[in-house]
């Protein structure tokens, strides 16, 4: 790295979904808010060069959290061209986004009572990892969604000694 230049933080991550108006509701079941409605965008030509594909188009929204508003944005994109296939089947790689969470066993009992699908019940607490709790939803598209609560004091999870 240079002194001429430096990462300054966090901007946003593209999570690919196959219809937008459905997991624009989902994010906002777990607190996430319409930061831009980019549904009737059209993708100047440079996208696609940008992203290295032939063609590049799509309906979006950006989206944060309403508790973290200057926090990262979660892009959510609807590929129209190409259109994006769902990754499915119990051996496919996961795609993840884990959210820092306060109190993850009221969040599981809250979001499963709201219709939310869990690949699990919350574990922990687990004093050797530093975790209060933790569990994972899936959302619309099969992207996994962490809650992760770790111990107070604690910035990851402890996984040194495993």
């Amino acid at each position: 790295m240079s002194d001429d230049w430096t990462i300054e933080r966090f901007y946003h991550t593209v999570v690919d979904v196959t219809d937008l108006d459905r997991s624009i509701a989902f994010y906002e079941t777990l607190g996430f808010e319409v930061l831009h409605d980019r549904r009737d965008a059209r993708w100047p030509d440079f996208v696609a060069t940008n992203f290295g594909m032939e063609r590049a188009q799509g309906r979006g929204a950006l989206m944060v959290l309403a508790t973290d508003p200057d926090g990262p944005i979660v892009d959510l994109i609807e590929w129209t061209e190409p259109r994006m296939a769902p990754a499915t089947g119990p051996n496919r790689i996961p795609r993840i986004l884990a959210f820092r969470t306060r109190n993850v066993a009221a969040a599981h009992a809250d979001l499963k009572a709201r219709g939310i699908t869990f690949t699990n019940e919350p574990m922990g607490p687990d004093a050797s990892l530093g975790l209060t709790g933790v569990c994972c939803c899936l959302d619309p598209d099969g992207t996994v969604i962490e809650l992760i609560e770790h111990a107070p004091g604690r910035r990851h999870s402890r996984t040194d000694d495993l």
